[in-house]
């Protein structure tokens, strides 16, 4: 049914669609897939789930503050995606097919989330993860963002534009979260929020995948989150390979390194598009490829 509906009920572009997912699961094996990456580098991504909203559906969230590196490929990019869509798919229940999305802009740079990389990651959200997407909550959006966003959003189709939500000023990403979220993941998400703005990031955020020692907040998810999947490990539910790693106490202490930063100060209130925007140029090395075709998901 999801292909059939992000093919817009044609059935042989439904058919030819659910046919490459079979194969690309076939040679690729999402479902085994692991993020070397991240497990030779702790933190090297840190896209993870952190709870459900109010329909039951996986949350996941990410921070750019959060990366101990700045600069990301396709290859690693799809990797860890995956790791965590499929992981995202293991703890739903039976009556739940999509996850949300919660996009934490702080901290974010261009080769960590440019154009030709959002469009490849989004490529395999619309190949293989049809429908799945359910809604992007994207907060402390920059201008560096809202440029990269324009690129990606041209090749989309608007009712896949029309899944992200852009919301920026601390009063406006609260009430946003209270809206989507129930109240437990809805504290949780504002308060994580609010401690990746700090510079410098406090110890307990840096290390994400610890249990914090001190702070009263848990970086790994919200309570109810932590208690029923990390706590108690399910079978069908990979965490963030970082917190595996953590748990079975073959982590490796994290190396900072220097972060460059977004041109423009996320802190604005002003939730509407950016005079800068224009004046932030994408290296070639960073664009959508030319003769990319349109994407649905």
């Amino acid at each position: 049914m999801r292909y059939l509906k992000a093919r817009d009920w044609n059935l042989d572009l439904a058919e030819k669609l659910l046919r490459g997912t079979v194969e690309w699961r076939k040679t690729y094996k999402p479902s085994l897939i692991d993020c070397r990456w991240c497990h030779e580098k702790p933190g090297f991504h840190s896209l993870r789930q952190i709870g459900f909203d109010e329909l039951g559906r996986p949350v996941l969230y990410c921070c750019f503050a959060q990366a101990t590196v700045h600069k990301y490929s396709i290859e690693d990019a799809v990797a860890h995606c995956a790791y965590t869509f499929e992981s995202a798919i293991g703890s739903m229940a039976p009556n739940v097919h999509s996850w949300v999305l919660v996009l934490d802009c702080s901290g974010m740079t261009l080769p960590a989330c440019s154009p030709k990389l959002g469009y490849g990651v989004t490529q395999i959200l619309a190949n293989h993860y049809p429908e799945q997407l359910g809604q992007v909550l994207c907060v402390n959006h920059n201008a560096l963002f809202e440029g990269v966003w324009k690129a990606i959003k041209a090749f989309l189709h608007p009712n896949t534009a029309s899944k992200m939500r852009l919301v920026r000023g601390k009063r406006k990403v609260k009430d946003a979260f209270e809206k989507f979220f129930p109240p437990e993941l809805s504290e949780w998400l504002n308060e994580e929020v609010l401690l990746n703005r700090k510079k410098p990031l406090i110890p307990s955020q840096q290390f994400f995948w610890r249990k914090p020692e001190v702070h009263p907040h848990d970086p790994r998810g919200c309570p109810s989150y932590v208690a029923e999947y990390l706590d108690c490990r399910k079978e069908n539910h990979r965490i963030h390979p970082n917190i595996v790693d953590e748990l079975k106490g073959r982590i490796c202490q994290a190396i900072t390194i220097e972060r460059e930063e977004a041109p423009y100060d996320a802190d604005s209130s002003d939730d509407g598009e950016s005079e800068i925007v224009g004046k932030i140029p994408i290296k070639d090395e960073f664009q959508i490829p030319s003769g990319a075709s349109q994407i649905t998901m």
